[in-house]
């Protein structure tokens, strides 16, 4: 009920863009439906987390997804594993995975949206490549026990200032306990992307060409020097 007086809203109020809407909309079923998964949910309020600032439910656009994927496949990195932070139900997990990575993890705070997400792993369509390993936990990624580094990591806004800052450390701990390795970052709707720069001071996002803002963070030891 939310969602459709959040629709009708948008409606009344710019009927041209609403048309406009519809026509992504109707875009975005339609690859849903071609890959056999239904990632539409949308939720008006945020679960809880330990810093207080996690983000709500809302999937970019394919037409991002697409340009992360040619991002990936034009600078050949290794597909050997895709962690998506706050992954939602699934979307850019489904999507992604017909790149053929070998393992592709979720991290999903709100155990709802994450069971969702694993019912729509389970349907991806025998015609639509899969990942070796797919799979989602149901975490704070702050408390995650996972190792990030050699990973390419997305995320699509899933929380604020607080957790990223928390998360970035983090990542900065973890290449420092393995001197020479990578974590390459994708991050869409980057509203917190100080915090990341903040910890990385030598981190220079390259903004990809995409329908949402999203840029790109290689993160190793000369991002960590400046």
């Amino acid at each position: 009920m939310d969602y459709l007086k959040y629709i009708l809203g948008k409606i009344f109020r710019n009927p041209a863009q609403a048309a406009r809407s519809g026509l992504k909309v109707v875009s975005e079923f339609l690859m849903d439906r071609r890959i056999g998964v239904s990632t539409f949910r949308r939720d008006f309020a945020a679960h809880a987390s330990a810093s207080g600032d996690s983000r709500p439910c809302q999937p970019v656009p394919y037409g991002t997804l697409a340009a992360v994927a040619r991002h990936i496949q034009d600078h050949g990195f290794p597909l050997d594993a895709f962690v998506d932070v706050g992954c939602g139900t699934g979307r850019p997990l489904a999507y992604l995975s017909r790149l053929g990575f070998k393992r592709m993890v979720g991290i999903e705070i709100n155990p709802d949206v994450a069971d969702q997400a694993r019912q729509n792993l389970r349907r991806i369509k025998p015609t639509w490549k899969r990942a070796e390993s797919l799979e989602v936990l149901t975490e704070d990624v702050l408390a995650a026990d996972f190792d990030f580094t050699g990973t390419i990591v997305y995320l699509a806004n899933p929380f604020g200032k607080t957790t990223m800052l928390a998360f970035a450390r983090r990542l900065k701990a973890q290449l420092l306990a393995r001197p020479g390795s990578e974590i390459l970052v994708y991050y869409a709707l980057p509203l917190s992307d100080g915090a990341l720069m903040e910890t990385f001071p030598g981190a220079e996002p390259e903004p990809l060409k995409s329908i949402e803002p999203c840029h790109f963070f290689r993160l190793g030891g000369a991002s960590i020097s400046g």
